[in-house]
């Protein structure tokens, strides 16, 4: 079971802070499928914040996802 340290408003704020600034996402996707992906966070909105990564792919993830740690922040790499 995945452990919830706080709520869905403070997931909210803290996607919020990072909107514009360059970070690195490891998003697990389950069975043992995990991603990096590089990139900005491009829209925050009530549901959903988006990512657009360096090539111009949008991925868009929830706040659950963040509370669940299926998607951790990073500082960029390099």
């Amino acid at each position: 079971m995945r452990e919830i340290r706080y709520g869905l408003d403070a997931a909210k704020k803290r996607v919020g802070l990072l909107a514009g600034r360059d970070i690195t996402l490891v998003v697990n996707r389950g069975r043992n499928k995990i991603e990096k992906l590089h990139g900005r966070i491009d829209e925050v909105h009530d549901s959903i914040f988006t990512l657009k990564e360096v090539e111009g792919k949008v991925n868009s993830f929830s706040y659950s996802d963040v509370l669940t740690k299926s998607v951790k922040f990073f500082p960029p790499e390099g």
